[in-house]
């Protein structure tokens, strides 16, 4: 099956000839079953090699090797002038997933002890909690700095844990990522009350660590203009704007006022074409909710599916335009179709994401007079404080209440 992507009789037997050598053969099989090109393939079959070598120059076999290894061997590709890795590291996911049925690439990291206390705390976030994954993940990211700042490599041992070296790590946290103060903070007084719920450390320790002052609703959201909606919808509804799939995807978050990962969950079973409605599974907050379905997003969801959908076995709705196509998985996928759908509109600006069309529909809701309850429920917030926000963007509704400055206008 090499011959389908290298023509050359030396180059099949050099590729052949390496670490990897033996699997490239089966590799080729199950690339040319899943639809990859033959510039697809090739460039991931010379990739599957690469990194094989240079396995073996680092005297680590293939079966043991880790994923450290392979984003070891990732740093070590140098990038073009533009930043992008070389052909010689592209699609390094997909191959290892690849490779894993053969018992290659796939040996599992060590656990330390600092990962078992850390997979307990995760299993409460989800059951206890509800959180979703991603939040769990950027909890587990400034709770490993915590405990390697701690205890380095060694089991934690909570009898020497203080309210000093406590705020001392928040201390340097706020100093290594001022932006992240508050996650990180909120990530710390969570774990420490499931240390104190399991009875490991007192429950005095909690109160050691620093508030971080929070002005709420000192910043508020940028939705988009009546304007800039209506050419956003105009080239929703007209080819030049985009793909069907990406107009679909833009026309959903416009109209609905969904999560971009609610959008990414969305199955083909959750859209009920005869009531007219769509199901939106449990994201953020955990909650579900049903929510009609505009004709306007019901006709080009239905053209992509019907017209431009691969064939795949994944339920996703929205799938990669690329070989393999797999589900969307995370946010930055999301935000970089919405951002270039945007751009081909006329509009830029950081601000501009998938979140910017769920403060749009808010505050359109708002100024409509819908009630906050219902927008609250619309847009799946668990307490109307957060639906409130919205308030303070109906400028004609406050100006109809606000007083009169005392002394006469200034």
């Amino acid at each position: 099956m090499l011959q389908l992507y290298f023509a050359n009789l030396e180059v099949r037997e050099d590729l052949l000839a390496g670490p990897i050598g033996p699997y490239l053969p089966s590799l080729a099989v199950k690339l040319s079953e899943l639809g990859y090109s033959c510039g697809q393939g090739r460039r991931l079959l010379r990739t599957a090699d690469a990194l094989g070598r240079w396995l073996q120059q680092q005297g680590v076999s293939l079966t043991e090797a880790t994923a450290d290894h392979v984003r070891a061997y990732t740093t070590s590709q140098q990038r073009t002038p533009a930043g992008h890795f070389p052909n010689t590291a592209t699609g390094l996911t997909h191959l290892v997933e690849f490779l894993k049925p053969w018992g290659i690439l796939s040996k599992p990291l060590p656990c330390s002890p600092a990962d078992e206390h850390l997979q307990r705390f995760d299993d409460y976030l989800q059951r206890v909690r509800g959180l979703a994954q991603f939040t769990r993940r950027a909890y587990a990211h400034y709770l490993r700095r915590f405990l390697k700042d701690l205890f380095g490599e060694a089991a934690p041992d909570w009898s020497t844990l203080t309210a000093a070296r406590i705020c001392q790590f928040v201390q340097t946290e706020f100093e290594r990522t001022p932006g992240g103060k508050g996650h990180a903070v909120s990530s710390l007084r969570t774990f420490l009350r499931f240390l104190v719920s399991e009875g490991q450390i007192s429950s005095s320790l909690v109160r050691a660590i620093p508030r971080v002052r929070r002005w709420y609703d000192a910043t508020l959201p940028r939705p988009l203009s009546a304007e800039e909606l209506e050419n956003v919808l105009a080239a929703c509804h007209s080819p030049w704007g985009g793909t069907r799939r990406e107009r679909a995807l833009v026309l959903l978050l416009a109209k609905l006022g969904v999560r971009g990962g609610e959008v990414r969950q969305l199955r083909l079973e959750d859209i009920d074409w005869n009531e007219g409605v769509v199901h939106i599974r449990r994201a953020k907050t955990y909650r579900e909710r049903t929510l009609p379905l505009p004709s306007d997003v019901g006709t080009i969801l239905s053209e992509y599916i019907q017209q431009d959908r691969p064939r795949s076995p994944h339920r996703e709705v929205f799938l990669t335009a690329s070989t393999p196509h797999q589900p969307l998985t995370n946010a930055a996928t999301t935000t970089w179709i919405t951002r270039r759908f945007l751009e081909r509109v006329g509009l830029h600006g950081r601000r501009l994401g998938s979140h910017c069309f769920r403060h749009t529909a808010a505050c359109q809701m708002v100024r409509n007079g819908a009630p906050l309850k219902d927008v609250a429920d619309v847009l799946g917030h668990r307490s109307l404080r957060t639906t409130g926000l919205y308030v303070k963007l109906d400028e004609t509704a406050l100006a109809s209440v606000a007083l009169p400055w005392p002394g006469g206008a200034r």
